[in-house]
């Protein structure tokens, strides 16, 4: 008797076999492609926490670009801390930088590459031997600052970076900063393409403007600026014209004031005449004669809608 032979499978199934083998080979290349590319697109680093000026220091000159520094509460005695690329400076509650010596720029110096971003941080006390000690000096491309407060520096923030830089500042105080000669500011923008500032307050700012901006963008929203005591200037100071937006803020002009008007608008510093609008703002004026703006260009501001309060005797007029 003969053994009956064992049918070989179909084809069809075979052909059906060798398929899925492949498609379990290709998705097994894809996930180690996915992976791979997974490791290549994470950085190098990890978040770091500092709780000292020292290990503060060292974190910033051997940091990543990009990297995220976590700052502990406590007080942090800084002098000129140069920021060499782009960097994050968050704070816990409680962050105080400082300068118990005189600073050549500034508590903090991004230098001419670099972006900074900073949180939750207080800087105060900045001097320097030419008046012009600043919490910030930033000297670099963009810098964002959120919810930090700038307190009795000769500038809160003097930034001299990239003409094509931009600044915004967010939910923050600037409080009597100023040095009192009339040449150093809550924020003097010497340079950069946009300032934005919303949701913040100036006070007291001393002699100098609470704001000098020099950019091709001025943005101001939803922000307060209160003379108090400082003998301030101008609220706003564009003197190199530019495109400038003043809405839904507030505005308090002492009768000590060191100028009659709120707002500035020229183009003694270069620049072109492009907008200025000025609407939806609570002014309360106490100096007599006082002026809404000086705007002196041939350019048709729009002024609207801002509720005028004269108190003390003050006078206030349009231009």
């Amino acid at each position: 008797m003969r053994c009956a032979r064992r049918r070989p499978p179909p084809r069809k199934i075979f052909t059906q076999w060798s398929e899925y083998c492949a498609m379990l080979q290709m998705m097994k290349l894809a996930l180690t492609l996915f992976a791979a590319l997974l490791l290549i697109s994470q950085p190098s680093w990890a978040d770091v926490r500092v709780d000292n000026a020292n290990a503060l220091e060292r974190a910033v000159r051997n940091g990543e670009s990009g990297e995220v520094i976590y700052v502990v509460a406590g007080r942090y005695d800084l002098s000129d801390l140069k920021i060499p690329r782009d960097l994050s400076l968050i704070g816990e509650e409680g962050v105080t930088f400082f300068s118990s010596q005189p600073v050549a720029k500034g508590i903090l110096n991004p230098l001419w590459d670099a972006s900074l971003h900073v949180e939750n941080i207080r800087f105060e006390g900045a001097t320097s031997p030419d008046l012009n000690g600043a919490g910030i000096r930033h000297d670099g491309v963009n810098l964002t600052a959120i919810n930090c407060t700038f307190e009795n520096n000769e500038n809160g923030i003097l930034a001299t970076g990239q003409e094509h830089g931009k600044v915004v500042i967010q939910s923050s105080q600037f409080i009597g900063n100023g040095y009192g000669d009339g040449y150093s500011h809550g924020i003097y923008l010497s340079s950069g393409a946009v300032l934005e500032i919303t949701s913040s307050s100036f006070v007291g700012t001393k002699i100098g403007h609470h704001v000098k901006s020099l950019a091709a963008t001025t943005t101001i929203h939803g922000s307060s600026f209160d003379d108090a005591n400082g003998k301030t200037s101008y609220a706003v100071d564009a003197s190199r014209g530019g495109a400038v937006s003043i809405t839904g803020s507030s505005f308090t002009q002492a009768a000590d004031a060191d100028n009659s008007t709120l707002f500035n608008y020229d183009l003694s510093r270069g620049g072109d005449a492009i907008s200025l609008e000025i609407s939806g703002n609570r002014i309360i004026n106490r100096k007599r004669n006082g002026r809404i703006l000086r705007n002196d260009t041939a350019l048709a501001p729009t002024i609207e809608n801002n509720d005028i309060i004269n108190e003390r005797g003050g006078t206030l007029q349009p231009q």
